[in-house]
C-alpha cells in the first residue's frame, strides 16, 4: 500500500490533532516533528511528545483529565509486577485513555476530529464532594417521586 505521508490532507489532520490533544502518558503538549525512519524511506512528519521523547498520536485532553483522576481516585494499576512508581502511574493512565476513547469513540461521542458535542468539563468538577443537608434530600425525593 502507498500511503501519502507528505499530503496535505494528512499533515492539516495531524496539526488539528496537536492543537487540541495531549500525550495520552504524561498529558503534555504535543508537537511535529519531521522523522526519519530508515534509510530506505522518506522522511514524514509525525506527533511527537517531547517530554516523553517518542511518537504519539495523542488523546483528547478531557480524556486524558478523566483517567488521571480515575487511575488517582481508584489507585487502578493494571501492572501490579511492576511496582508503584510513576512510570507505571504513566502507564496506567495512558491504558484507562484508550479504554475512554474506545467507549466514546463506540457511543458516537468520538470521532476522529475530536468530540460530537464539546464536554464541559467546568461544570463537572471531579473528585468535588456533594453534601446535602435532610432538606435536600427530601426535595430530590419529592422530585423523583414526581416523575
Amino acid at each position: 500500500m502507498n500511503f501519502d505521508y507528505q499530503s496535505q490532507k494528512r499533515i492539516d489532520i495531524l496539526k488539528d490533532r496537536v492543537k487540541r490533544c495531549v500525550c495520552k502518558s504524561c498529558g503534555s503538549k504535543l508537537s511535529l516533528r519531521q522523522i526519519d525512519f530508515n534509510d530506505f524511506e522518506e522522511s514524514r512528519i509525525e506527533i511527537f511528545c517531547d517530554h516523553c521523547d517518542r511518537l504519539e498520536f495523542g488523546i483528547e485532553a478531557e480524556i486524558y483529565t478523566s483517567a488521571e483522576f480515575y487511575v488517582d481516585e481508584f489507585k487502578v494499576n493494571f501492572y501490579p509486577d511492576m511496582g508503584n512508581n510513576a512510570l507505571t502511574r504513566r502507564m496506567n493512565v495512558a491504558k484507562i485513555c484508550e479504554i475512554l476513547a474506545w467507549g466514546l469513540e463506540n457511543m458516537g461521542y468520538l470521532e476522529k476530529a475530536g468530540f460530537k458535542v464539546k464536554p464541559d468539563m467546568s461544570a463537572k468538577m471531579l473528585g468535588e464532594c456533594v453534601v446535602l443537608d435532610d432538606h435536600a434530600v427530601a426535595v430530590l425525593d419529592k422530585e423523583f417521586a414526581d416523575e
